[in-house]
């Protein structure tokens, strides 16, 4: 692994190609119509949920390109979380549609979204507080057994060749993300922070297409954010996982965020790239008031 500093001094020479790339993604976005941005990887259409008669996400539609680091920001109560459970069906979408490349995924169940390549993070961590992280990420590829129970019980060839090949893909994703040192730990001894980054961990060993991370950065320090960055841009270049992420940090959205969408009162106000959404009228008014 590089040091911070080599790592930030990268991190500096690819800044102009990211905004670059999001200023290309941007034109594309607008030359082929409003929510029809060609070879998206994910697209939702007309999505919309309600509770109780609130409106809580109303008839929003974006589209996210392969290979993009793309953020969704609004104030509290925007929606932003609804929004991703309705992506990872959490949610029913009482109206619009979901799709994973050529796949509507509309109706898929949420046991089965890790299986066609989406997998989430939860602003609270979702991990099983008494096992060590090694156990947590080894959960993570469960979507890939291809053994039985039986073969399972005789521990065949087949089943100790399968665990010897996740047991290789959890320690290169160890290796991506510094937590070598806490590969033995039990979770509920971990502090916050390291929490955050096993359950990013997690969500990697599903290998998936289309990454969700929801307020990533809430809890953490500065410096904890800091580097946090440099492992998005190290997920998103090394791993070529889109990343679609919610946060409310903007100096955060700003460094690692190719585009980004403004929500407010469940209604999409405004997709952009970084420096366009922070000073867009409509977006300060959301934020600040009239």
């Amino acid at each position: 692994r590089t040091s911070r500093s080599f790592r930030f001094t990268a991190r500096q020479r690819t800044s102009a190609s990211r905004r670059t790339c999001a200023r290309n993604v941007s034109d594309e976005f607008l030359s082929n119509g409003y929510g029809k941005v060609l070879m998206s990887l994910f697209r939702m259409d007309n999505g919309s949920v309600s509770f109780g008669g609130i409106k809580a996400v109303r008839d929003v539609s974006f589209s996210v390109e392969e290979g993009e680091v793309f953020s969704i920001i609004g104030p509290n109560g925007a929606g932003k979380t609804t929004l991703f459970n309705l992506i990872s069906r959490l949610y029913d979408c009482e109206g619009g549609s979901l799709h994973l490349g050529n796949v509507d995924f509309s109706t898929t169940p949420a046991h089965r979204i890790a299986e066609i390549g989406i997998a989430r993070t939860f602003q609270n961590t979702e991990l099983f507080d008494h096992e060590t992280v090694l156990k947590n990420l080894m959960i993570g590829r469960h979507v890939h057994r291809r053994t039985n129970l039986l073969s399972e019980m005789l521990f065949l060839p087949s089943v100790r060749r399968q665990e010897v090949a996740f047991r290789q893909k959890v320690e290169d994703v160890i290796d991506l993300l510094d937590l070598q040192s806490y590969r033995d730990q039990v979770i509920a001894n971990l502090p916050y922070g390291v929490r955050k980054m096993v359950e990013v961990a997690r969500a990697l060993c599903i290998e998936p297409t289309l990454l969700l991370l929801d307020e990533l950065s809430s809890g953490l320090n500065p410096e904890e954010t800091e580097d946090l960055a440099f492992q998005i841009e190290d997920i998103n270049e090394e791993l070529g996982i889109t990343i679609l992420m919610v946060e409310h940090d903007m100096n955060l959205v700003s460094r690692a965020s190719n585009r980004v969408k403004a929500l407010a009162d469940g209604a999409l106000i405004a997709i952009g790239t970084p420096e366009e959404i922070q000073n867009h009228p409509e977006v300060l008014r959301a934020y600040l008031g009239d």
